[in-house]
């Protein structure tokens, strides 16, 4: 993206862009594992698992000839008793989040959030690591709303904002983020420094990708 791109509102996505979640969400996903008796996933393969909600994480997480409802809805309480137990234990901004966020909220642009994690979750974990920047919405998956990348939720957000969606950029680290962008009519922006990387966020047409989250000031 260049300077010629003009933009009223930044919606977030939240693990993988804003903050840096994923051994959280591994340790949380393996611990409900065990107690089911099933082998632990390294750190690495959430990088995949992630993105598209809770249930569908579990349903990931379990080995491969154990992918049916009966054992997916016994291990789904499990992962969400461990997300909440070791909630904000590891979890931390990434470098230069919040300092970017001062500079959106000085410049004058409307903020959001939105995630496919559980919506009580988010609004904990962004009550937790970002009390001081004042969000126009945060909000998760919700069973009444599909998740992303359906645009639903993200043009919930925009009514909240009263802006048209071109006049927003939607910044994720996901193909599920990008689409989401381009199904809303909103400006995908990728967050390179995540847990997908700048190849998926290009062929999933971000129209920008970028390394470090300080970059995002360079969009004012």
């Amino acid at each position: 993206m260049n300077s010629s791109f003009e933009f009223s509102a930044a919606i977030f996505d939240l693990d993988g862009t804003l903050l840096y979640t994923l051994e959280e969400i591994a340790a949380a996903t393996n611990a409900a594992l065990v107690r089911r008796g099933y082998p632990e996933h390294p750190v690495s393969a959430y990088r995949h698992f992630v993105g598209s909600g809770a249930k569908k994480l579990a349903w990931r997480a379990l080995p491969e000839d154990k992918q049916n409802e009966e054992e997916f809805e016994a291990l789904y309480p499990f992962v969400i008793e461990e997300f909440e137990r070791l909630l904000n234990t590891i979890a931390r901004p990434y470098d230069g989040v919040v300092d970017m966020l001062h500079a959106f909220s000085a410049a004058g642009k409307k903020l959001a959030v939105l995630s496919n994690k559980p919506d009580e979750l988010t609004k904990l974990v962004v009550k937790e690591f970002l009390p001081e920047i004042e969000f126009v919405a945060v909000q998760g998956g919700r069973a009444d709303v599909p998740l992303k990348p359906a645009p639903d939720s993200a043009l919930n957000v925009a009514a909240t904002m009263e802006l048209a969606p071109e006049q927003i950029i939607f910044v994720g680290d996901s193909d599920v983020d990008m689409n989401t962008a381009r199904n809303a009519g909103m400006i995908p922006v990728g967050a390179g420094w995540g847990f997908r990387g700048a190849d998926e966020l290009a062929a999933a047409g971000a129209a920008v990708v970028l390394s470090e989250p300080s970059e995002l000031k360079s969009l004012l």
